[in-house]
């Protein structure tokens, strides 16, 4: 869950990401959407013996340069697959940008939410909530992107498992209190991007593990996608008055299979759904929303609750963290991803 891949990235980060969840994650270097946790020692020594071993090099290497010239190109589609620890099934990602138009689809266990910009505006839209607004932040670059021009410093691959037919280039952004590292595997024979893995260390977290498997990145784009077709079903989340609201997420919870315990982990009751924001609602229903099992159907349905959330959760070992692992799975889901 890659809304913004990178999204968990970036909140990682302020970072890279992004994304996630790009093809490209949308997250950014200069701080994720990291949560900030007090300074870890175990990070910083690591940091710093990283340093004591080898001092890395500030300048690109030549495959993933290659792949930055696709994205950078002006026009092109990326398509990728995201697992991971904090995944619980596998999510599908899209992304198409030509010009300034730009075009994210999030394919996931519940439904598909994505992002479109065209004409100079910006839409978020989700299609598991059936809704949909005017996003006026302008879309942030893929974890690629701002690994490139943010001049993070490629680190030595040489501990990497190597992978059959495939050279890694690694790059390795270190903060005050976390690490990131993100590993690209090219094919041996041709140069193209096979699939990256990015890990992020913390103190006090287990760390969490992404792998971005890509199945397409190629030039040109699909300029069909960059249209409102999003809005003929979904509403208009912003225009709606507070008793629409209340009687539209209370629908919600009852078709998704979210309880009053569940709504309570992240802050929120029934009665305050007249004032509920678009991000919350997303993260309520992202995070415990259940399949259901057709009528008539008589088999077992997978509707457990998604504890582990989409984008970048944590372990939940008390209520007050649930809360704040909540909340940074559901970055993760939308931007996860992210490219």
């Amino acid at each position: 869950m890659v809304k913004r891949i990178i999204p968990a990235l970036c909140a990682l980060l302020v970072l890279c990401g992004t994304g996630c969840s790009d093809g490209n994650d949308s997250s950014s270097f200069s701080s994720s959407q990291a949560e900030e946790s007090p300074e870890s020692t175990a990070v910083s020594s690591a940091a710093d013996s990283s340093k004591a071993e080898t001092v890395p090099a500030r300048t690109v290497g030549e495959k993933l340069k290659a792949v930055y010239d696709i994205i950078s190109s002006g026009s092109y589609t990326f398509e990728i697959e995201l697992t991971g620890t904090n995944v619980p099934e596998t999510i599908e990602i899209t992304r198409i940008v030509s010009g300034e138009d730009s075009y994210q689809l999030q394919q996931e266990k519940l439904g598909n939410h994505g992002t479109v910009s065209f004409s100079g505006k910006s839409f978020d839209f989700d299609y598991v909530c059936g809704m949909y607004r005017e996003n006026a932040e302008p879309p942030q670059p893929g974890m690629i992107e701002q690994i490139v021009k943010g001049n993070v410093p490629r680190t030595d691959a040489a501990a990497v498992s190597p992978e059959n037919g495939c050279d890694c280039e690694q790059y390795t952004y270190t903060g005050d209190t976390f690490i990131t590292v993100i590993d690209f595997f090219f094919d041996k024979s041709d140069g193209h991007l096979v699939k990256y893995t990015t890990a992020y260390s913390v103190e006090g977290r287990d760390d969490i593990i992404e792998t971005r498997t890509v199945k397409k990145l190629e030039k040109g784009a699909d300029t069909s996608v960059f249209n409102a077709y999003f809005a003929d079903t979904p509403v208009n989340f912003d225009t709606m008055s507070e008793p629409q609201r209340q009687g539209f997420c209370q629908g919600l919870c009852a078709t998704w299979g979210v309880t009053a315990d569940e709504m309570f982990r992240l802050g929120v009751s029934s009665d305050s759904f007249g004032k509920i924001d678009y991000d919350t609602l997303f993260t309520l229903i992202h995070t415990y929303g259940k399949h259901r099992t057709p009528a008539g159907d008589s088999s077992v349905s997978g509707d457990e609750s998604s504890d582990s959330s989409d984008e970048s959760a944590e372990s939940t070992e008390d209520s007050s963290e649930s809360s704040d692992s909540t909340e940074s799975a559901a970055e993760s889901s939308e931007e996860s991803s992210e490219e």
